[in-house]
């Protein structure tokens, strides 16, 4: 037996903020003895945050000296910060030192304190840090490294004061030629905070490839080209009083769509997450299936694995 859920998200700010407070009103409960592995409602969560965590590999590409701030998740805004001395964030230091004269310096933070924005219904809170590295500095090449520090990001519904917060902790790597980008996350951990007060977390050891549908077009400065993503881990997927252990794939691979005006930015591809729970001395195995269908679209099914 599967059961299907099938999702559709807009890129507005409402919109955005809708689809989060909704998926947020979910309850924890106590779960009997006999509880499945997962629920409907559990696999819906989790596929949501696999999607945003998918979603968001796209922001970290390479280093940029101008964008706009980190604000992705919230209203869709490109995750490249800007090398300026404006007021928020602090940058620090300034000028950086860049040994090897590439786009990346050697190492330089960016310190979110106090960092706010509004919307018409929203206001945006930023916090914690980002520290941009050069893992070769003494070679000029396109390889960079974003190393989180609590970096949060909060969305807040100026009508009702409900808040929805994401946390971020650990090292993205990021190795980029104009065909293609490799990516490593070690030990990155989300942590949410909905707005009822439930919290989930994810943490995960990914290795991902994007290649470029057309060859040469991952340049600097510019918006990720189309193209597909394949992605392979580990996670531990973390929600109210139920944790589990998680193999990611993908089969087949992600089409990242450059056109798509919604997120996330998938038009086609599956994300397949086989789950591993103990109950007392006995091992239990789901699998919980994303089918993207459309741009902002997908589909959840669970099924044996």
């Amino acid at each position: 037996m599967a059961f299907v859920t099938t999702r559709s998200t807009t890129l507005t700010l409402a919109g955005a903020a809708a689809v989060l407070l909704a998926a947020a009103a979910c309850e924890n409960t106590m779960q009997p003895a006999q509880a499945p592995v997962i629920s409907k409602v559990q696999a819906n969560d989790m596929a949501q945050e696999l999607t945003t965590d998918v979603d968001l590999l796209s922001s970290s590409v390479t280093f940029e000296s101008s964008s706009t701030p980190f604000v992705a998740g919230l209203s869709g805004s490109p995750t490249v910060p800007s090398l300026t001395s404006g007021p928020c964030p602090t940058v620090s230091p300034l000028p950086p030192t860049n040994s090897d004269g590439d786009r990346v310096p050697d190492s330089v933070r960016f310190d979110f304190t106090g960092c706010s924005f509004s919307g018409e219904r929203f206001t945006f809170a930023l916090s914690g840090t980002i520290d941009i590295l050069d893992p070769t500095p003494t070679d000029s090449d396109r390889a960079i490294e974003f190393k989180f520090g609590d970096f949060t990001r909060s969305m807040t519904n100026i009508g009702t004061g409900a808040t929805f917060s994401t946390k971020q902790n650990g090292i993205r790597t990021v190795i980029a030629n104009p065909n293609q980008l490799s990516h490593t996350e070690q030990n990155f951990r989300t942590d949410v905070t909905y707005p009822n007060g439930s919290t989930a977390s994810h943490v995960r050891d990914w290795a991902s490839v994007f290649t470029a549908d057309v060859p040469g077009t991952i340049q600097p400065d510019q918006a990720l080209p189309s193209g597909l993503w394949h992605i392979n881990g580990t996670s531990t997927f973390t929600r109210g009083d139920r944790s589990y252990e998680l193999m990611v794939s993908t089969d087949p691979d992600l089409h990242h769509n450059a056109s798509c005006t919604v997120r996330p930015k998938f038009d086609s591809g599956t994300l397949k997450a086989q789950i591993t729970r103990v109950n007392g001395t006995t091992t239990e195995q789901k699998a919980v299936t994303v089918q993207f269908t459309a741009c902002g679209q997908y589909t959840v099914t669970v099924t044996n694995s």
